[in-house]
């Protein structure tokens, strides 16, 4: 099932609050992401990391520069659970 996002906020210490077009709303922290440099130091100038923006089609977030995250990742990284691309610990744990 894909995910759409009707919004983005910017908020501090580089948290995202995202409005899900469901009626979810989750809080990601995209320091871990900044730490890793390269394409992403951009993100380090807080100037910057508020132009972030909700694409047309609600399918991602973007910046200037072409950096962008999708609605789906972002979503999973707040809802582990609901990836079907990541085996759950039980059904780890029933496959040995």
């Amino acid at each position: 099932m894909p995910y759409f996002i009707k919004t983005v906020t910017p908020e501090a210490n580089y948290h995202l609050r995202l409005f899900y077009r469901n009626g979810t709303v989750i809080v990601i922290d995209f320091s871990p992401v900044i730490e890793r440099g390269g394409v992403f130091s951009k993100l380090s100038d807080p100037a910057f990391f508020s132009q972030v923006k909700c694409s047309e089609d609600g399918r991602s977030i973007e910046w200037p520069g072409e950096i962008d995250f999708c609605a789906d990742a972002l979503w999973f990284q707040a809802h582990p659970d609901d990836n079907p691309f990541i085996a759950s610990s039980s059904a780890a744990s029933n496959a040995l």
